[in-house]
Order: structure tokens, then sequence, then C-alpha cells
């Protein structure tokens, strides 16, 4: 395994912010229960360029540089997968948007909550066709 320079590094931490939300792409550790596809929000890079990642199905576990692989989720990614974990807790109909409002702060899916409380009538859309592109979202 090789080491990224200083330039890779920060490069790495530039694509790779905190808060960021990403997806296992590939994790080589055999020891681990980190599957592809699972996502979680990044907590820091390290000085060897290791994305520490907070798991949605477990701690914080590292992505090494040059072994393991992520993505970064588009922001109507993430918001697409706040609605189904919402969906699935199965608390109210999706067509509630006040109440899913209130479900997404609970469980601190602000980019859910944002959504509704800025344009409804999109959320409704998405909820309805399941489609939501990043150009449709204001910033």
């Amino acid at each position: 395994m090789r080491f990224p320079n200083k330039e890779q590094v920060e490069r790495i931490r530039k694509a790779y912010p905190p808060g960021a939300k990403v997806e296992c792409v590939s994790m080589e550790d055999p020891f681990t229960s980190i599957p592809p596809g699972t996502t979680g929000e990044v907590i820091e890079v390290d000085d060897a360029g290791t994305i520490f990642v907070n798991w949605t199905n477990n701690p914080t576990l590292g992505v090494v540089y040059g072994v393991d692989s992520v993505r970064l989720l588009t922001k109507a990614e993430v918001i697409k997968n706040q609605c189904r974990q919402v969906a699935s807790t199965g608390r109210t109909n999706m067509f509630a948007a006040g109440t899913v409002y209130e479900i997404a702060l609970e469980m601190g899916f602000n980019e859910l909550a944002a959504l509704i409380a800025a344009d409804r009538k999109r959320y409704s859309a998405m909820v309805l066709t399941g489609e939501l592109d990043d150009s449709d979202l204001v910033d």
C-alpha cells in the first residue's frame, strides 16, 4: 500500500469534507461488516488520507486510501434515502408532508426537512414518482 502525499491528502479532504454523505463501494477488510451500498457521513480525513465515516449500520470505520472505495452521494440521493427511511418507520402516510417533516427532523434528516419546508410540490412529486434530481433542488 502506498500512502498519499500532502497534495493528495488535501484533494481528498476537499472532496470529502466533514458532513458529506457517502456510499460504500467496496471494503477490502475481511473483518468489516460494511457491505457495499451502506451509507454514512464523513467525520474527517486523517493525514494518511483515510476517510473516517460514521456508517448507518455500524460505528465509525475508516476508508483506507488506495484500498477501499466510497462515492459521494448527491443531495437528491440523500433526500430519497431519507424519505425511504422515514417511510420504513410506518408512522405516517408519506403524503402527510407536515408529519413527514416532523419525523425527518426527529431522525436528523435535515435535507429532507429542508425540501419539505422549501418546496412541498417538489416533495410530493418525488413521493409520487420516486424521481428527484439535484437540478430540482434550490440551495
